[in-house]
């Protein structure tokens, strides 16, 4: 992968000065700059390594991420124009793409399948009544959106053998970071507050996004240099 080294050193500063930001109010004004950074600075590195892949394929994945850099930025709590279903939306469609291009590399194995549902299940559920009376009018859009998240996070899970063993711990690692971030977000929101939520929500949302361009990295590099990381 091209600038691979300089990608990184950029990405985890900028992420650290985000979590720094946030937890400096004096300085929260600066997170209108580094949290869509987050998505911006992976949108550059993904733009520039993955010219072999499908041109659909290509900007499907920038899509997400240009969802997801607006999702972050009216998800901003002390700006005027925060919205928190305005960027459930977002995250959404953002999600949904994601999704997409994943899903031509999954294989349903029953086998497989039935217990990751029923684990599915048993977080849901457990998330809807932890939050319940939080909910309100938001008790349907928040289900839908669990519902969406832990669909991704089986169509990570559901490539296995499909992909080269780097790009499947990438992706399913990245759709479980997600899905944690977007759980802790939910409890602080509707249930009660979250030790170190600022800190451990942008963390795991951070390497979630890492690790899905990384692992669609992975497959379009295993497929020109080096099939041999398909064993």
């Amino acid at each position: 992968m091209k600038f691979f080294k300089i990608f990184i050193a950029l990405f985890l500063l900028n992420l650290s000065l985000d979590i720094y930001f946030n937890n400096a109010k004096e300085f929260y004004e600066y997170r209108l700059i580094t949290k869509p950074l987050i998505t911006v600075i992976l949108g550059i590195f993904f733009f520039i390594n993955s010219v072999s892949l499908k041109p659909l394929d290509r900007w499907t994945i920038i899509s997400a991420l240009l969802f997801l850099c607006a999702g972050d930025t009216i998800l901003l709590e002390d700006t005027p124009f925060y919205s928190f279903i305005g960027g459930l939306c977002l995250f959404l469609v953002a999600i949904l793409l994601y999704s997409s291009y994943f899903y031509k590399q999954t294989t349903y194995d029953i086998d497989r399948l039935i217990p990751f549902l029923a684990i599915s299940l048993l977080i849901a559920l457990s998330l809807i009544y932890l939050m319940y009376d939080g909910l309100h009018n938001l008790l349907i859009p928040v289900m839908i959106y669990i519902a969406t998240v832990l669909n991704f996070m089986k169509i990570g899970y559901l490539r296995y053998k499909n992909v080269n063993n780097a790009s499947y711990r990438f992706v399913f690692m990245g759709t479980i970071f997600f899905a944690v971030a977007q759980i802790i977000i939910g409890l602080h929101a509707f249930h009660k507050a979250v030790p170190y939520k600022d800190i451990s929500i942008m963390l795991f949302y951070g390497f979630s996004q890492l690790f899905l361009i990384l692992g669609i990295l992975s497959i379009k590099c295993s497929e020109k240099d080096d099939l041999a990381l398909l064993n």
